[in-house]
C-alpha cells in the first residue's frame, strides 16, 4: 500500500464513533512537531470505501481517517505536511480492535465508539453511568457483575451484556448516591463492590444504615481492597445493635446477580 505526503487537510474528516479528541494530546504532539516532524514513521490510515465507495478528487468525498486523528490535526494546527496510507481492510466497525493492537484507547474511548455507532446495552451502560457519576469499572461491577479481564475484553469487542435487573441497578444506584453525605468514595469501584455485596443481603436495611452513619461516619475509612470496605461496612451496621447481621458474605449477592 502506497504512502502517499500531503499538506491538503481537506482531503480528510475525523469520524464520530472514533475516541474524542484529547487537547492536551494535541499539544503535546504539536511541541514536538515544531522540534522536529517525525511523522513519516506514524502514517495515518484512512479508508476509501467509506468515502462514499470513491476516491478523493472524483467528486470530492472526504477520506474518514480511521487511525492518527491526533496526528492529523497536530500536523494541520502546525501547518505541516503529513504521511497517509490507504487501507481499505480497516472499516469503521474494526477502529476499536486496531487501537487495541496498539494498546491506544481507554475504556471511555471504546464506550464512547460504541454508544456512537448506536449499540442499545452501550448507550444503556453509558446513561446509566452518568445519571449516577459512576466510573466505568464501578458501573460493569454493577450492571454486569465483574470488572476482570474477561469482562474488560468484552466491552472492548463490542460484546458487552447488561445481566443485571434495571430495578436493582436503580436501587442501588439511588442507595450509593445517599452516601455521599457522609463519604467521598462512595462511588469508587472497590467500596461498590463492596456495598452491592452488603447490601444483596436479604436483611439489609438502608435506613438503618444511613442512621449509624450519622453518628459513627468517620470510622468509614477508604480502603485499599473490597474485603476490608465490607468489614467496615458490617462494623457500622451492626455498632451498638443487638440483632447483628452479618453482611460480609457473597451467597446473597451471587443469587441476586442472576
Amino acid at each position: 500500500m502506497r504512502i502517499i505526503q500531503t499538506s491538503n487537510y481537506d482531503m480528510f474528516e475525523l469520524i464520530e464513533s472514533n475516541r474524542p479528541i484529547n487537547p492536551t494530546k494535541i499539544d503535546r504532539m504539536r511541541e514536538r512537531i515544531k522540534n522536529k516532524n517525525l511523522t513519516s514513521g506514524y502514517n495515518i490510515i484512512v479508508n476509501s470505501k467509506e468515502a462514499g465507495k470513491k476516491r478523493y478528487g472524483t467528486d470530492g468525498t472526504k477520506y474518514p481517517i480511521v487511525d492518527g486523528q491526533h496526528r492529523f490535526l497536530s500536523c494541520k494546527l502546525e501547518g505541516q505536511k503529513f504521511y497517509y496510507q490507504v487501507n481499505d481492510d480497516i472499516e469503521l466497525d474494526d477502529i476499536p480492535t486496531a487501537a487495541s493492537l496498539q494498546n491506544s484507547w481507554k475504556i471511555t474511548d471504546y464506550l464512547h465508539h460504541y454508544t456512537a455507532i448506536g449499540v442499545h446495552q452501550y448507550k444503556q451502560f453509558v446513561g446509566y453511568m452518568n445519571r449516577y457519576e459512576f466510573p466505568p469499572s464501578a458501573a460493569l461491577i454493577i450492571l454486569c457483575g465483574d470488572r476482570g479481564s474477561a469482562k474488560l475484553h468484552e466491552l472492548k469487542r463490542g460484546e458487552l451484556k447488561i445481566t443485571r435487573s434495571w430495578a436493582l441497578a436503580n436501587n442501588f444506584g439511588d442507595a450509593t448516591d445517599s452516601l455521599g453525605k457522609y463519604i467521598t468514595f462512595n462511588k469508587q469501584a472497590r467500596f461498590v463492590e463492596a456495598f452491592l455485596v452488603a447490601s444483596s443481603n436479604s436483611e439489609y436495611n438502608h435506613e438503618r444504615m444511613l442512621a449509624k452513619l450519622e453518628y459513627i461516619s468517620n470510622k468509614m475509612l477508604k480502603c485499599s481492597d473490597m474485603r476490608a470496605h465490607l468489614e467496615q461496612i458490617e462494623y457500622i451496621y451492626n455498632y451498638n445493635s443487638k440483632d447483628k447481621i452479618k453482611l460480609n458474605t457473597m451467597r446473597d449477592y451471587n443469587d441476586r446477580l442472576r
